[in-house]
């Protein structure tokens, strides 16, 4: 018989699954300072006791991940409809077009970063993005005798999950939010040793989510998000005026 004692027990369970579950991610995972964004990197994943842990992590998980994977779909293949539509005002938002903007961005400031100079990419940025990125991250690494090493090897993703439409001309000022997957190697070293301090050597996916600015005719990167945010880009409504509503449903 189903008694309030099973009921109490088996919501327990679920309360401490969850707690191992948050326990594992943020205290058993080392975090290190990676690339672009100065975001964090899971270190500990590149291990084979690490994958092995992120392999057992993701059967838990399943249900919530395809639960992403589905909404982030559905707002992938509305927000490409919505930019056809958009593309007959503005052609730079053309998929095929957008795309290839994109991921001529995602290589010129991984590339910036790996030189540690911002400034050479100043034209694919908003000023916001690379002084902060150079103040706050590649110079402070630079007084601590410390060097970020960070490699691109291959775009494999690109997704526009979320659309913020202008209303000015030429949809100036309009903002998109992407999904972006790569494929980098990054870790923290001791200039002067060339010891790893941080993170660990080779090549892993990473996610995140990169946001555009088009601005004075050019797309610029404005910002860089956590991966874990894309289901919450994805959800939210897209902003489009009013007066171009008709022409993007």
């Amino acid at each position: 018989m189903w008694t309030q004692t099973n009921h109490f027990e088996m919501k327990r369970n679920h309360i401490v699954l969850i707690l191992l579950v948050v326990i594992v991610i943020f205290v058993f995972v080392d975090p290190v300072y990676a690339g672009p964004g100065g975001a964090i990197a899971k270190g500990l994943f590149k291990t084979w006791y690490g994958k092995l842990l992120l392999l057992i992590l993701g059967i838990i998980l399943l249900p919530v991940i395809i639960y992403v994977r589905t909404r982030e779909y559905f707002a992938v293949r509305k927000n490409k409809k919505q930019l056809a539509q958009l593309a007959t005002i503005n052609r730079t938002f053309n998929w095929l077009d957008l795309e290839k903007n994109t991921r001529n961005i995602i290589q010129r400031v991984y590339e910036a970063w790996s030189k540690e100079d911002m400034e050479r990419v100043s034209e694919y940025v908003s000023p916001w993005y690379w002084r902060n990125q150079q103040l706050v991250f590649l110079d402070q690494w630079k007084e601590n005798n410390q060097q970020n090493i960070c490699k691109l090897a291959r775009i494999e993703n690109i997704k526009p999950l979320y659309l913020e439409i202008s209303s000015e001309e030429n949809l100036e000022g309009s903002k998109i939010a992407f999904s972006i997957t790569v494929e980098v190697e990054d870790y923290l070293v001791d200039r002067t040793t060339q010891q790893v301090v941080e993170g660990r050597k080779g090549f892993g996916s990473e996610e995140k989510v990169w946001i555009l600015e088009y601005t004075e005719g050019n797309w610029l990167l404005d910002d860089i998000r956590e991966g874990s945010l894309s289901l919450a880009f994805a959800k939210l409504p897209n902003v489009i005026p009013a007066q171009l509503q008709t022409k993007t449903v």
